[in-house]
């Protein structure tokens, strides 16, 4: 009996992992899913209604210092998404409040959530970016889910 329980334990906590990585890899893979583009820049996303989620990235390997990725959203950094009828659509700050920090380091890609954008209705949506340092490593903006 008690060697069962064991073996139903360690299959439940091998399930929960299994569950948390996937759902990391899943934020990983979905960070680009409608678009790409180079700061400055922009691009045009036809989106379904829900969330897109506005990542900055360089390519580049951040520094970390006592497990604290040394990365962010630049504060020069402006990014504006425009409607399908031309209205301006507001970013949400990351976390709650705002006050949320996404950081990830993945192979030669440093990451940082800029914000979310509330999709009411489907149509096309036009993501702009202006202001990345002069120092910073092929910046770019991922539009995902």
């Amino acid at each position: 009996m008690t060697t069962a329980l064991i073996v139903i334990g360690v299959i439940a906590f091998l399930a929960v992992d299994a569950y948390v990585i996937l759902r990391v890899l899943r934020r990983h893979r979905a960070a680009d899913d409608y678009a790409t583009f180079a700061v400055p820049g922009e691009a045009t996303v036809a989106a379904m209604a829900g969330r897109l989620r506005l990542t900055y990235q360089e390519s580049y390997r951040a520094p970390t210092h006592d497990d604290d990725i040394q990365f962010g959203v630049p504060s020069s950094l402006k990014v504006e998404v425009t409607g399908p009828a031309g209205e301006p659509v507001e970013v949400e700050a990351f976390g709650f409040m705002g006050t949320g920090r996404s950081l990830t380091v993945a192979g030669n890609a440093s990451r940082a959530v800029i914000g979310t954008v509330e999709v009411g209705s489907p149509g096309t949506y036009t993501v702009k970016a202006t202001g990345a340092p002069d120092d910073a490593v092929e910046p770019q903006i991922l539009v995902g889910k």
